[in-house]
């Protein structure tokens, strides 16, 4: 950690002096602090140790970058207190820089040393990301290279350990990749290769050995330190037509595999693949998109022993509709690295500028048959005038209760209507006076959304409605309730979960602050799902760039 930030003081004093010779650095960067304070209730169950000790938690994120000549400089200061965003059953406290990285580009080549994130092709093979939302961070520590011979052609590779809090995980990772842009006429092709090896560190072979010898003769097996993956992917695009496809393939080694139905883990010895495409086409006012895949025990960990999020190598997108209202996200997915297969499909048809629908399906089945999701989608969006606007929908989905969320459980049969107002209640016809942001005219505009899921499973029955009010470019009010209107069970209460929320921006900074009572469930960000407990409390924030 001390020679971290001697290292990267060191640096940026360098390339500070010489930025006053020349003038052509360019230094920015971005802070973001949330807060926690825990209210406990008992009726939700909000149980775990932030209710019952901390009382608060925060977290926070200083970034700085620095760009001159070529050269690249980054670094982060990372902060978590009390905090149960890494893991929603710990109160984790740490703090120290966690993120540093030092670029070059030279001519047709590029070197980055230090932390780094990357993907090959669409991420099925490897991808390294953040995502604060759900506190991963799976940045890679190592050493990479790219080389651009010419437009077309791309080629990389690298070498590192992969980030596992302020630490890392031991293994040993390294991949490379070549894309290669071509095309016949007007069939345009992107074709790409991608390899990636992962060796296991002594300390895990020596467990997985331990694990081995404890199984009944028949099941054993040699671990390997070794495993080796590879992907071929192409995308063809011919006029509004696109069509991608993936094979990504894994060797053979030691992994856990859950029972869906018992949840009983063992220990295997298996490989795995994948296949993956996706196809779409728009013409004048009409599109659609289809999707396949399969999956076959392809888990990509650092170590068979990283459980929930943690040490996953690659993403696998889902097969679901990423839904952004409140009850139909309710039970959201993840695609399952054990073994899925499935398709999904999305027609969209405007029929003029004030009308247009959306119908999406999804159809997702375990390897042995079993069902593990259905989903129907259809909205129709009117807009009425320049000032208002509709959105009216329904969603009906069927969701493996056990599967999803790791315990028993029935499966979830529900049917969710919605209805969604946007009001403006400035004339959209006046244009605004050209003066300086602290004097412009607030616009306001009203929100309104009306939801109602139904179903016998899980908890049952909810209704939800929220207001929000708009004074942009500065203000934002919005109030809501969830109300657990039929439950499941007749001794059950029926719940309010209900909510607050402020935000107020000036130029480029915004500070937020709410307070709201959440349901136990899993909580999804760009397709990848974990399960978060019941939540009362107020949580501020403020985020900033320069």
């Amino acid at each position: 950690m001390a020679k971290k930030l001697i290292l990267i003081i060191f640096i940026l004093s360098a390339v500070g002096v010489r930025a006053q010779d020349d003038g052509k650095g360019h230094l920015s960067g971005d802070v973001m602090i949330n807060t926690t304070v825990y209210d406990r209730d008992t009726v939700i169950g909000t149980n775990t140790t932030q209710y019952l000790h901390e009382k608060s938690s925060a977290e926070a994120w200083f970034t700085l970058n620095y760009r001159i000549d070529g050269w690249s400089f980054m670094t982060r200061f990372d902060l978590y207190n009390n905090s149960p965003l890494l893991n929603p059953s710990e109160a984790y406290t740490n703090q120290g820089l966690a993120f540093f990285q030092i670029d070059k580009k030279i001519d047709k080549w590029e070197f980055t040393a230090g932390h780094f994130y990357d993907q090959f092709g669409s991420g099925i093979l490897f991808r390294a990301y953040e995502d604060r939302l759900i506190g991963i961070d799976y940045a890679i520590e190592g050493v990479r290279v790219a080389y651009t011979p010419t437009d077309s052609t791309m080629i990389k590779a690298f070498t590192g350990e992969q980030k596992n809090r302020f630490g890392l995980w031991p293994q040993v990772m390294k991949g490379i990749n070549a894309e290669q842009i071509w095309g016949i006429g007007n069939v345009n092709m992107l074709t790409g290769a991608g390899f990636l090896n992962r060796t296991l560190d002594q300390a895990t072979m020596n467990s997985l050995a331990n694990d081995i010898n404890a199984l009944p003769l028949s099941e054993r097996f040699i671990p390997k330190y070794n495993m080796y993956a590879g992907t071929i992917y192409n995308t063809l695009t011919y006029k509004g037509f696109s069509l991608y496809t993936e094979y990504a393939k894994k060797t053979r080694e030691a992994v856990f595999i859950t029972d869906p139905t018992t949840n009983d883990v063992t220990l295997q010895n298996l490989d795995g693949d994948v296949i993956y495409t996706g196809l779409n086409y728009s013409f004048y006012g009409f599109g659609v998109t289809l999707q396949y895949k399969k999956i076959n025990t392809f888990i990509m960990r650092t170590t068979p022993y990283a459980t929930l999020l943690d040490g996953i190598m690659d993403y696998l997108p889902a097969l679901s509709r990423q839904n952004s209202l409140r009850l139909p996200a309710l039970y959201s997915v993840s695609a399952q690295s054990q073994g899925e297969q499935g398709v999904q499909g999305d027609v969209t048809y405007s029929i003029d500028k004030r009308n247009s629908f959306d119908v999406n399906g999804s159809y997702i089945n375990a390897p042995n048959g079993i069902a593990l999701y259905r989903e129907v989608f259809g909205e129709y969006i009117k807009t009425f005038s320049k000032r208002v606007k509709g959105e009216f929908g329904a969603q009906s989905l069927v969701y493996n209760f056990q599967v999803y969320e790791g315990h028993p459980g029935d499966v979830v049969h529900t049917i969710t209507p919605f209805v969604e107002m946007s009001i403006r209640l400035d004339d959209p016809n006046k244009l605004s006076p050209d003066v300086s942001e602290g004097k412009q005219p607030l616009r306001p505009s009203l929100r309104f959304e009306l939801q109602y899921l139904s179903t016998k499973q899980d908890s049952g029955s909810y209704a939800y409605a929220l207001v929000e009010l708009n004074l942009a470019p500065r203000y934002s009010f919005a109030v809501s309730d969830m109300y657990n209107i039929i439950p499941a069970h007749a001794t059950a209460d029926k719940i309010n979960y209900y909510s607050a929320f402020f935000a107020y921006t000036q130029k480029q900074t915004r500070f937020t602050i709410g307070y709201a009572k959440q349901v136990a469930g899993v909580v999804c960000t760009g397709g990848v799902c974990r399960v978060e407990p019941a939540f009362s409390g107020v949580r501020a924030g403020i985020s900033t760039n320069f």
